[in-house]
C-alpha cells in the first residue's frame, strides 16, 4: 500500500472509535492494565512469598548466630627463645642444609622419559592461573552454555515481537448454482445458474502477543472479483477490501504479566544460573590450579631436600673411604653406603612425586606450548609467602553468602520454582476469555475507490464475545499447583544445604589457614634449632680424634633430621597458600584476588573455541 494511503486509514480508526465508545473503551482498559494481577490470585500468595523471605533470611541468621563481630588475632612472624638465643648465627644457620627455597633451579626434576634433555620452562603463579583460565575446557564448556542462554532469553523475549504477514491468491470458479427467474418475466434467469469467476486475493497482517497474556492483531485484505461472461454484476471486476483491528484477551487464567512473561523471567533466571556455573567453574579451577601449583613447588623442595641427603651423605661416605687404611672400620663403611643408597632411592621417589605435580599442572593450563605429553620441566618461579593471617568468620560467613556461587543458584532456583508456583496458581483459575474485534468494509470497481470506503467508515462492523471453560473438580491444576509448591520447598531446602555447605567449607578452610600459619613458624624455630643441632656436631667432628660408629650414626641421623624440618617448613607454607586459594573458593572472592574479569561472549565468540578444534578421525 503507498505510504499516502495511511493517512485516511488512521482517520477510519478515529471514527470507529467515535462510533464505538464501549469497544475503544474495553480495549484501552486490557491495554492499560496489561500487566496486573489476575483478580481472582490466590490471597495466600503474599503471605507465602513472606514467608519464603523470611525462610531465605532465618538461614543465613541461623549461621551467624552467636558467631562475634570481632576477628581473631593476627597470626605472624614472632621471636622466639630459640631465634633470641642463635641470634649471633642466624645466617650462618639459614644456610646450613637443603635450600629449598631455590627450588632445584639448577638441577634436573622430571623422570625422563625420553633420550633428549627436557626443556625448562620457568613459571609464575600468575601466570599459570591466567592460562587455565583462558585454556581449560571444562571453562570454554561453561561458557558456551552461557552464550545458549543469552540466545535462549532473547528467544523467549521474541515471542512479544510484532510479526508481520501477507498472502497472496488465485481462485477460478466455475460451477451451477441455483437461478432466479423474475416474476412474469422471460424464462432467463436474472441472475445466471452458473458461477464462473476468477478472482485474486491479497491479504496482509501484523500480529503482536501482549505481556497481558492476550494477542492484538491488524490485518487488511482486498479480493478481486471478476465474473466472466455476464454483466448483470456491479461492479464487474469488484473490488472488495477490509480492515480488522482484533484484541483477544484472557481474563482470568492466563492473564497479566506474571503469567505472560514467566518463560521470558525463566530464560532469564537460566542465563544467571548459567553466570554463576561459569563462575564456580573459574572458581574451582582458579583454587585448583593455586593449589597444583603449590604442590609442584612442594615436589620440587623435596626433590632439592633429598639431592641435599644424598651430597651430604657421598661426602660422608667418601671420607670414611679413604680413612678405611687408617681407622674407619669396614662396618662403618658399609653403614655409610647402605645410607647413601637408601637416600638416592628417596631422590627417585621425589623425582617421580615431581613428574606427576608437574603433569597434573598441565592439565589444568591446557596450554598448546606446554602439552601433558610433552617433556618440558615446569620449574615454579614463586615460592609461598608467610603473610601474617588474620582470621574474621563472620566477615567471612558474610561474604560468602553474599557471593558464593552455589548460594547464588539456589537463590535463583528459587525465584524459578516460585515462578512456577505462580502460573501454576494461576492455572486454577477457569479459562474465561475475551475477543473483540471491529472491522471497516469497501467494495468499489477499482483499488482505490473500495480503500476510500474503508477511510469513509460508513460500513463497520464490530463483535465482541465472552467464552468460558472450567474442569469439573479441577484436579489437574490443583494437583499441579501443589506440585508446583513442593518443588518450592525443595529449593528452599536446597538453599539452607548451600548455606550449610558453605559456611562449612568457609570455616573448614580458616582452620586451615590458621593452623597452617601457626605451623609455618613452630616448623621453622624447629628447622633452625635442628640447623644448629648439625652444626654443633660439624665443630665436634673437627676436634675428635677419631670416626666412632655412634658418632657416624648420629651425624646421619641430624642430617636427616635438618632435611625433616627443612620439608616440614616448606610443605606448611605450602599448606598455608593452598588454604588461602580453598578459603577465597569458598567466600566467592577468588577471581578478584587474581585479578580475572568474566566477559560473557556472544553466541558467535562461544563458538570459536570449539571450531578451531581440528577434527580427528
Amino acid at each position: 500500500m503507498p505510504v499516502a494511503e495511511l493517512k485516511p486509514v488512521s482517520h477510519a480508526l478515529v471514527h470507529v472509535l467515535v462510533h464505538a465508545p464501549a469497544l475503544a473503551v474495553s480495549c484501552a482498559v486490557l491495554v492499560a492494565f496489561a500487566g496486573c494481577r489476575s483478580p481472582l490470585v490466590s490471597p495466600d500468595g503474599d503471605r507465602l512469598s513472606a514467608k519464603l523471605d523470611q525462610a531465605i533470611n532465618a538461614s543465613s541468621e541461623r549461621e551467624l548466630a552467636g558467631v562475634a563481630a570481632t576477628p581473631a588475632p593476627t597470626v605472624s612472624s614472632r621471636e622466639t627463645a630459640v631465634d633470641r638465643m642463635l641470634s649471633a648465627r642466624r645466617t650462618e644457620l639459614d644456610s646450613i642444609g637443603p635450600q629449598s627455597r631455590e627450588l632445584g633451579k639448577t638441577v634436573g626434576g622430571t623422570v625422563p622419559l625420553t633420550a633428549e634433555t627436557p626443556n625448562r620452562v620457568v613459571l609464575t603463579r600468575q601466570a599459570a592461573i591466567e592460562a587455565a583460565v583462558r585454556n581449560n575446557l571444562d571453562v570454554q564448556t561453561a561458557r558456551v552454555e552461557k552464550a545458549i542462554t543469552v540466545a535462549d532469553v532473547i528467544r523467549a523475549e521474541a515471542a512479544f515481537d510484532w510479526v508481520a504477514g501477507a498472502g497472496v491468491g488465485f481462485e477460478r470458479i466455475e460451477e451451477p448454482s441455483v437461478g432466479i427467474l423474475f416474476p412474469g418475466g422471460p424464462p432467463t434467469p436474472v441472475i445466471p445458474n452458473l458461477t464462473n469467476q476468477r478472482n485474486w486475493s491479497f491479504d496482509a497482517g501484523l500480529n503482536k502477543a501482549l505481556t497481558s497474556g492476550g494477542a492484538l492483531n491488524l490485518t487488511a485484505r482486498t479480493t478481486r472479483i471478476d465474473n466472466v461472461d455476464t454483466s448483470l454484476f456491479v461492479p464487474d471486476p469488484a473490488w472488495s477490501s477490509a480492515v480488522v483491528l482484533g484484541l483477544t484477551q484472557p481474563l482470568l487464567r492466563g492473564f497479566g504479566e506474571d503469567v505472560a512473561l514467566a518463560q521470558v523471567r525463566l530464560a532469564e533466571n537460566n542465563d544467571k544460573a548459567a553466570a554463576e556455573l561459569v563462575r564456580g567453574r573459574l572458581l574451582d579451577l582458579v583454587a585448583q590450579t593455586e593449589q597444583a601449583y603449590w604442590a609442584l613447588v612442594s615436589a620440587r623442595a623435596r626433590l632439592v631436600s633429598a639431592e641435599w641427603l644424598v651430597r651430604v651423605g657421598e661426602e660422608v661416605r667418601d671420607v670414611l673411604a679413604k680413612r678405611r687404611e687408617f681407622d674407619a672400620t669396614l662396618a662403618q663403611y658399609a653403614n655409610a653406603v647402605a645410607t647413601v643408597e637408601q637416600r638416592k632411592a628417596i631422590v627417585i621417589e621425589a623425582r617421580r612425586r615431581l613428574s606427576e605435580a608437574g603433569n597434573a599442572l598441565k592439565v589444568l593450563l591446557n596450554d598448546p606450548s606446554l602439552p601433558v605429553g610433552g617433556e618440558a620441566d615446569v620449574v615454579p618461579a614463586d615460592v609461598p609467602s608467610d603473610a601474617p593471617f588474620e582470621a574474621d568468620l563472620r566477615k567471612s560467613i558474610e561474604t560468602a553468602i553474599a557471593r558464593a556461587p552455589s548460594i547464588q543458584q539456589a537463590l535463583i532456583a528459587i525465584d524459578s520454582a516460585t515462578i512456577g508456583a505462580t502460573v501454576a496458581d494461576n492455572g486454577r483459575l477457569p479459562q474465561l476469555d475475551l475477543a473483540t474485534s471491529v472491522s471497516w468494509f469497501g467494495l468499489q470497481g477499482d483499488f482505490g475507490d473500495s480503500f476510500s470506503d474503508i477511510t469513509s467508515g460508513d460500513f463497520v462492523d464490530y463483535a465482541a464475545g465472552l467464552r468460558f471453560s472450567q474442569a469439573i473438580g479441577n484436579r489437574a491444576a490443583e494437583e499441579t499447583f501443589r506440585v508446583a509448591r513442593l518443588r518450592r520447598s525443595q529449593t528452599v531446602i536446597g538453599y539452607e544445604k548451600a548455606v550449610q555447605g558453605t559456611v562449612l567449607a568457609v570455616k573448614n578452610a580458616l582452620v586451615d589457614c590458621v593452623s597452617f600459619r601457626e605451623l609455618v613458624e613452630q616448623n621453622r624455630t624447629y628447622r633452625l634449632a635442628q640447623a644448629e643441632n648439625l652444626r654443633a656436631l660439624l665443630v665436634d667432628e673437627k676436634t675428635l680424634a677419631a670416626l666412632t660408629p655412634e658418632f657416624l650414626q648420629l651425624k646421619f641421623q641430624l642430617q636427616n633430621g635438618l632435611a625433616a624440618a627443612e620439608d616440614a617448613y616448606f610443605a606448611s607454607l605450602v599448606g598455608y597458600q593452598s588454604a588461602i586459594a580453598a578459603l577465597q573458593r569458598a567466600m566467592g572472592t577468588g577471581l578478584e584476588a587474581n585479578r580475572i574479569e568474566i566477559e560473557s561472549p556472544a553466541a558467535d565468540e562461544a563458538l570459536e573455541p570449539v571450531l578451531d578444534v581440528p577434527l580427528r578421525p
